[in-house]
């Protein structure tokens, strides 16, 4: 079995938000589909809003589950060598952010920043 550690870090970065974005998602849509006991005062009164939040619930397991997908097709072309990025240590793709002192790049592959956006 051949394990590659250092694959950690990058897998947690590119996959730990669109994991959690579809599993709150997902428990958020359990949770309004199964309405329970509709016999009772607060059951009745909550129908209503529990059927209108299975909407956003929705919405973000589809958020996560279309964020995955790109993430994991982002990861196979990168490792097949398709992908042309401006990252100087992997040749991955670089995300802008603003920092506290100036812009500044990183590779949402290896994580390596750089200043300025590139």
């Amino acid at each position: 079995m051949n394990l590659d550690l250092t694959a950690i870090p990058r897998n947690v970065r590119l996959f730990a938000l669109p994991i959690l974005f579809s599993t709150v998602g997902l428990i958020g849509m359990l949770i309004c589909a199964g309405h329970g006991d509709r016999n009772t005062p607060l059951a009745a009164m909550m129908t209503g809003v529990l059927q209108i939040a299975f909407w956003p619930a929705l919405a973000l397991a589809l958020l996560g589950v279309s964020w995955l997908a790109r993430n994991i097709w982002l990861l196979w072309r990168w490792q097949n060598g398709e992908v042309i990025g401006g990252c100087t240590t992997c040749g991955g793709v670089m995300r802008h952010e603003d920092g506290r002192w100036s812009q500044y790049s990183r590779c949402n592959i290896c994580g390596s920043k750089r200043q300025g956006w590139h």
